[in-house]
């Protein structure tokens, strides 16, 4: 990557090309399932009755989405039992090439499809070249090594705008700003490629597995800081910090040079001894001045190292197989979240119009509820909360495309049917008893 200063720097966040990508709109609910039941029994004035109900129809849903999750963990467990760095088990098979790409592309698929479902964003390699771009411009100044990748994905949720601050010379150092996003959260996979012969001096400092998958979950990232997340980035000066540096030593060194230089010509003429002498204190503090520019400059790129590993271990949340538990989790959350709002938005909608609603209506209403209750616009998936409820038997759609719930008793009986195919279909067991609110899958 250059270092030449690019002649316009983008100043709202509109012009950002990271921003231009994102969807105008978050689509993530940002509540617990515990914490919508709540609000909508008191949105919707829930009779007793209907409050018992309601509960046991969610605590049925819970339990559903929890055994397929947990059925989906298990196969992610076993998948990455082969490529988590952090594994303390003797692997008893060796892995050819072939089969550790078959799996590393097996666990990034379902990974991704799970991100996805938790509402994440995945970055291309464009937006992460313009964002590593604009870090240059306002941060600390990384080489950015993609060569190093076999594969890297990169997943961003919870967009926001920060104001970023900074003084140039080029700007006679008067204070300027810009709007940047910035991800609440942000989940990087990446596996290295084998270190070749001719790259084991420069990579030879990299402790990473290239056998590996790793996984990382950071929080609150500008996109000016992408880069700072990248495994085998190094820190470049900038010219000002290298000015910094060799400008005062150059002049010391000359102006220090000329004053020996000038003594030494009138000792030189005069004694012999105290010539040799002082051109040895020439030659010392010539030679200190050198010493004192190279440890400048290991201080000053030190100083940055700290300052990448600080805001590092401040923002990193999770590693490895642990971002797969918690990715599972948010999953499973908002899956819960729009099964059981668009349900009870179309239950309660039969009070309005008994014919029923079209999904428009249902979206509209179900962005209505989140903006009263989060003060957030957020873009409900509204076609993807009835397909759940479809597939569960919970709802139906007419030829007009009207969506009807249907009856709450009887979704609660289609539910524990659902229940019992599903248990059975996942542990083998022939008989069990349908979850209640005492059971371990529900709260």
């Amino acid at each position: 990557m250059n270092e030449q200063e690019p002649e316009n720097l983008i100043s709202a966040i509109e012009d950002d090309p990271i921003a231009q990508q994102l969807p105008p709109r978050p689509t993530f609910i940002p509540l617990r399932h515990a914490d919508l039941r709540l609000k909508l029994r008191e949105y919707f004035s829930f009779s007793a009755i209907d409050q018992d109900s309601f509960d046991q129809l969610c605590n049925h849903l819970q339990a559903i989405f929890h055994v397929e999750h947990l059925s989906l963990l298990l196969q992610l467990e076993e998948i990455y039992s082969h490529l988590d760095p952090d594994s303390e088990y003797l692997e008893l098979e060796d892995l050819d090439a072939a089969k550790r790409d078959h799996l590393s592309e097996k666990l990034v698929d379902q990974v991704t499809s799970l991100l996805f479902s938790a509402h994440y964003k995945q970055l291309t390699r464009t937006e992460l070249e313009a964002a590593i771009e604009i870090g240059c411009q306002w941060g600390v100044r990384l080489d950015v090594d993609f060569e190093l990748f076999h594969q890297l994905e990169i997943f961003a949720r919870g967009y926001r705008t920060v104001t970023i601050t900074r003084r140039r010379w080029q700007n006679l150092f008067r204070e300027e700003s810009i709007e940047l996003p910035e991800f609440q959260r942000l989940i990087m996979v990446f596996r290295t490629r084998p270190i070749e012969a001719g790259e084991i001096k420069n990579r030879a400092d990299q402790p990473i597995d290239p056998n590996r998958v790793y996984l990382k979950t950071f929080k609150n990232i500008p996109e000016t800081d992408l880069e700072i997340l990248l495994p085998g980035s190094r820190v470049r000066l900038s010219r000002f910090d290298k000015a910094k540096i060799i400008l005062p030593t150059l002049s010391g060194t000359v102006i220090t040079a000329y004053k020996l230089f000038r003594s030494l010509l009138v000792l030189s003429v005069a004694f012999t001894f105290n010539a040799i002498f002082g051109w040895l204190v020439f030659i010392g503090v010539s030679g200190g001045y050198i010493v004192k520019s190279f440890l400048s400059y290991f201080r000053t790129k030190n100083k940055y190292q700290f300052g990448l590993t600080k805001s590092l271990y401040l923002k990193n949340m999770d590693n490895n197989l642990s971002v797969i538990y918690r990715i599972l989790n948010e999953a499973e959350e908002q899956e819960l979240c729009e099964a059981i709002l668009a349900y009870a938005i179309l239950w309660k909608h039969k009070d309005v119009d008994p014919e029923g609603a079209t999904s428009e209506q249902l979206d509209r209403f179900a962005e209505k509820f989140l903006v009263d209750v989060t003060e957030l616009d957020v873009d409900f998936e509204i076609d993807d909360a009835l397909g759940k409820l479809a597939r569960l038997g919970m709802a139906n759609v007419d030829a007009m495309g009207r969506w009807k719930a249907v009856e709450i008793s009887n979704a609660i009986e289609s539910l524990n049917s659902n229940w019992k195919k599903l248990f059975k279909a996942k542990t083998g067991i022939g008989t069990v008893v349908p979850p209640t609110h005492n059971d371990l899958f529900t709260s």
